[in-house]
């Protein structure tokens, strides 16, 4: 009798060991999720394969373009967000694929394509080891996700265990949000001047 309750409490004892490893595994996307690497705004962030440097982030209602293609003004139904920087390879050629605005709300708004023909926004841009490239991107979110934002770029939205710059957007709040902004074509280094509407 004693030998059948060793071998029921035996079984019961596998079978809560098992369960426990079921519902404590991480997933697959857990696994496979790219590694972050935390930065703030305004201070330069390296990773092992690109550093960025988050300078600025302005703020509008509408935005208009000087100099591209043709003139044109591009409203939204939230806010404008440009975020102007540099980014730069660390050890070989590279292009960023992914950038993401993160809400407070967990939500995430990915670059809008409206101004991706423009000089210097990402994905454009092909950043070489050691030299500063200026890029720009330009996102539509609503306007109750500016505070609490996070930028978040990667080389590609689908790299496995590949890392992930994670700009903490303290100090974005909806009080800066300007009627509108002009986006104009430039000749320096910089091919880009954003201006007051």
């Amino acid at each position: 009798m004693s030998a059948v309750l060793k071998g029921l409490g035996g079984l019961a004892l596998a079978a809560a060991v098992l369960y426990g490893m079921q519902r404590t595994t991480p997933g697959y996307g857990e696994i496979t999720a790219p590694r972050p690497v935390a930065g703030k705004l305004g201070h330069r962030l390296e990773g092992r394969a690109f550093a960025i440097d988050i300078a600025k982030v302005q703020l509008a209602r509408t935005v208009a373009t000087k100099g591209a293609a043709r003139d044109s003004n591009f409203t939204t139904s939230g806010v404008w967000v440009l975020v102007e920087g540099t980014a730069e390879a660390r050890t070989e050629s590279l292009t960023l694929l992914s950038a993401e605005w993160l809400g407070a709300n967990g939500v995430r708004y990915a670059m809008s394509p409206r101004l991706s023909s423009l000089p210097g926004m990402l994905p454009g841009q092909r950043l070489e080891p050691g030299l500063p490239t200026p890029v720009l991107m330009a996102f539509e979110i609503p306007e109750s996700q500016v505070a609490g934002g996070t930028l978040l770029i990667a080389r590609s939205a689908w790299a496995p265990l590949a890392e992930q710059a994670r700009v903490d957007m303290a100090g974005t709040k909806p009080v800066d949000i300007r009627s509108g902004l002009v986006l104009a074509r430039s000749q320096g280094r910089v091919p880009w001047t954003v201006s007051a509407e």
